[in-house]
């Protein structure tokens, strides 16, 4: 077992340990899930959805800057927070995924948890069942040829991302983002991915819901993204 503690030393461990402990308190962790779709809250917007003090919201973004989970952007007087990378991103929603659903107790509770299963962002691009539905689309469809780590925009995916507005040239790299917390399988993610969710956002195709980080299609998106080469998911029931 030397071979492990040679590419792990102890101050691995010791790193290890603690991001566990960052992610281990439910006001750092709500504070993080805030930020996954990518955007900056000030600390003020964080303590209210974390459910917090000011005070006790500032020693616990401290906490996620040093142990190098966030970063703060400072524009003149004002300060404001965000992932420090999509890896961060990335390790929320494995660990989502392998933490397994959680209870819903509430009618309301159902709702929010399905309008997030249906679309939403994640450090900017599409997830759930929509964002999951444009990429088994796709590959479907021939717009994108699956590679090692990602995939790759053929000549018919250059052309369909035009039809958005998008010009890219073919054999560009998309990422895999590697599960979906919700659907347990892989969707886009990555720059081109981001644009494609702004653009789509700005066209009027998607539009945010009313759940933080939530997404939903729009009348017109149902003639858009079929056209843009998108099976579109059926709604989720709201059950309890």
């Amino acid at each position: 077992m030397n071979w492990w503690r040679e590419a792990f030393p102890i101050e691995t461990d010791d790193a290890i340990v603690h991001t566990g402990e960052l992610l281990g308190d439910r006001r750092r962790l709500r504070i993080l899930m805030a930020l996954v779709d990518g955007q900056s809250w000030p600390a003020g917007d964080l303590a209210r959805h974390a459910g917090i003090q000011p005070a006790t919201a500032s020693y616990h973004l401290e906490q996620l800057v040093a142990g190098g989970l966030l970063l703060v952007i400072a524009q003149g007087r004002h300060r404001y927070y965000r992932l420090a990378s999509p890896a961060v991103a990335e390790l929320l929603e494995r660990l989502a995924a392998v933490s397994g659903p959680a209870p819903v107790r509430s009618l309301r509770g159902a709702g929010q948890r399905d309008a997030l299963r249906y679309g939403r962002t994640c450090y900017s691009h599409l997830a759930g069942r929509l964002g999951v539905a444009w990429c088994q689309s796709w590959v479907d469809g021939g717009q994108v040829h699956p590679v090692d780590q990602g995939f790759t925009v053929t000549e018919r995916g250059q052309r369909t991302l035009s039809l958005a507005g998008i010009e890219v040239a073919a054999g560009t790299f998309i990422p895999q983002h590697a599960i979906d917390w919700t659907e347990r399988v892989p969707h886009f993610a990555g720059g081109l991915a981001k644009t494609v969710a702004e653009r789509l956002l700005t066209v009027g195709w998607i539009e945010r819901g009313p759940v933080p980080r939530s997404i939903r299609v729009t009348g017109s998106g149902q003639v858009g993204l079929t056209k843009f080469g998108i099976c579109i998911p059926d709604e989720v029931v709201v059950s309890p």
